[in-house]
């Protein structure tokens, strides 16, 4: 009877021994090079995609395969290359306003390159926009006229011809026929010439029940820039509103808003609902016709020379920066007001005035971060505000409170992950925590103890996943 226990007990034990033993990964050399000659024959193909995803799996069966890893490299940079053509090429088919191709080439390039970021974009970018689009303007396509003809015509620029293309599908924005009726989409918040009453609704909704503000613009005037005169001065002298210089800006097509110069035409749109302070002034109405600063007309010497000498100076160009900048302080508009007193700073580093308003605006950017739970951009705008001065006694306070915050919220988040088993975002949080201050708390105990176990449950399921294999 004792030796049967005996015996069992050994029995046991040996069960307990080999249960906890950790299986062995073994190698599948043999699987690795059926891999490897798979993505031969997809290579002698020319399908260098398929070539690449064999040579990947090779190597991630057998890691220390260099004839993979060295395949797997020069094959990836050979379609990050082929990507980059196709991208190239259908950026020019979009410029010609030729989608259909444009669309093709993109996709290609994409297949080469799943992460080719531009092509992604040009995918979504203008969708993205149109997909907005709630209401529309019909026009019956009359002799003469293009899409470019008509985005002057109804948005005051002929470069938005885009959105009337790919609102109406066109697969080539050149070809359109008198008589076609086209759709004028109406984009929400840019200026459209057309009276409400034109304004349709794919629903058959009233427009004016629908939300999403509609700025139709009656007609409008053309000004001259003259010396000291900047866009929100023009704001103000037509519509007793600074702040509306952005309507300006949409209908002229402006990227920068102080890029305005002495003897530049300018039009001011009269936008319905808003008060329009242009007595006296001829208004006008779009032509279906490009803007006159794509007639090139070559100039005498004589005429070149009175165009530089009235080329504003560059304290003129300073000063319109710096006061657009105090403008959009004043409007707690922080982010953008910087971005104004930088290019004042970049051409006079010493502007006193300027380097104090400077100072003010990253500090309060950096309030209105820190507000965000943003705390290290926050940081970077009080240690940013301690540049241009020196004696901002809250700023290292803010800093400390910044990076304490930050430690905080990460390490709490990676508990909450450890918690619920989530050790891969557990791990995530506090490595940032861990980058900033190693030793914060017990951070650096938690994750070893996070990628142990990790490490022990992937080990677990690959070789469950080889088990099955064989």
């Amino acid at each position: 009877m004792k030796n049967k226990r005996g015996i069992i007990g050994v029995v046991i034990l040996l069960i307990v021994i080999v249960g906890c033993a950790q299986p062995a990964v073994k190698r599948r050399p043999d699987l690795a090079e059926q891999y490897t000659a798979k993505a031969a024959e997809y290579e002698a193909r020319g399908d260098l995609i398929e070539a690449l995803e064999q040579y990947r799996l090779a190597v991630t069966v057998d890691p220390e395969n260099q004839l993979a890893q060295e395949k797997s490299v020069e094959i990836e940079q050979e379609l990050n290359e082929r990507a980059e053509k196709h991208y190239e090429a259908g950026l020019e088919f979009h410029q010609k306003g030729q989608y259909g191709e444009a669309r093709k080439e993109f996709l290609m390039a994409l297949r080469c390159n799943p992460d080719h970021a531009e092509a992604k974009d040009m995918l979504t970018s203008a969708s993205k926009e149109i997909e907005q689009v709630r209401r529309f303007i019909p026009h019956i396509i009359q002799p003469g006229e293009t899409i470019s003809t008509l985005a002057d015509r109804y948005y005051g620029d002929y470069r938005k011809f885009h959105l009337i293309a790919e609102y109406n599908e066109l697969e080539d924005a050149t070809k359109v026929t008198v008589g076609e009726e086209i759709k004028i989409p109406v984009l929400e918040g840019m200026p459209i010439m057309a009276a409400p009453g034109e304004i349709q609704t794919e629903t058959g909704e009233a427009p004016e029940s629908m939300p999403g503000e509609i700025i139709t613009v009656k007609s409008y005037v053309t000004h001259t820039v003259q010396p000291g005169e900047s866009l929100s001065k023009l704001a103000q002298m037509y519509y007793g509103d600074y702040k509306k210089f952005d309507l300006i800006v949409k209908f002229n097509g402006l990227e920068d808003a102080t890029s305005v110069q002495f003897g530049q035409q300018i039009r001011i749109p009269e936008v319905d609902g808003f008060p329009f302070l242009a007595e006296g002034k001829a208004r006008e109405t779009i032509q279906a016709e490009p803007p006159e600063s794509l007639v090139k007309v070559e100039k005498t010497p004589s005429e070149k020379k009175a165009v530089v000498e009235e080329q504003p100076t560059v304290e003129d160009q300073l000063a319109n920066y710096r006061e657009l900048g105090i403008e959009l302080f004043e409007n707690k508009q922080y982010a953008e007001a910087i971005s104004e007193f930088d290019k004042v700073l970049n051409a006079n580093p010493k502007d006193a005035v300027t380097r104090e308003y400077l100072a003010k605006s990253h500090f309060q950017q950096g309030l209105v971060l820190f507000n965000k739970e943003d705390y290290l951009a926050a940081r970077g705008e009080f240690e940013t505000t301690l540049d241009y001065d020196t004696t901002c006694d809250k700023c290292e306070e803010n800093i400390k409170k910044c990076e304490e915050m930050y430690k905080n919220a990460h390490y709490d988040k990676g508990l909450s992950h450890f918690e619920n088993e989530e050790l891969a975002d557990a791990i995530r949080e506090w490595e940032l925590v861990d980058a900033l201050d190693p030793t914060y708390k017990d951070v650096d105990k938690n994750l070893k103890k996070a990628r142990t176990l990790q490490e022990r449950l992937e080990k677990i399921k690959r070789s469950k996943k080889k088990d099955s294999q064989e």
